[in-house]
């Protein structure tokens, strides 16, 4: 039997990329646990909003600054993920 389920990851909002792209694991059944997988992974939580190692940093007064590329460039991120997963935008 085929069945489809709900699985849940999290995509930066700054580039579109998926927290565990690449890894043999690329969701999860439990949305809370996706919210350990991003931290464990050096992710932040601002604003509602996840990012990446790649898209923020800390100022010379640890002031958080984002990065976010632009919307065309996340798109073709977000369509070049693998079909087998569901993903979602904010955890909340």
């Amino acid at each position: 039997m085929i069945k489809e389920i709900t699985m849940y990851t999290a995509i930066c909002d700054g580039c579109g990329k998926d927290v565990h792209e690449g890894c043999e694991i690329s969701a999860w059944g439990d949305k809370g646990y996706v919210e350990d997988v991003v931290m464990e992974a050096d992710w932040i939580r601002e604003g509602g909003e996840h990012y990446c190692t790649d898209c923020f940093k800390y100022d010379d007064d640890d002031n958080l600054i984002i990065s976010k590329k632009d919307d065309e460039q996340q798109q073709k991120n977000n369509t070049e993920q693998s079909p087998e997963a569901s993903t979602i935008g904010e955890i909340e």
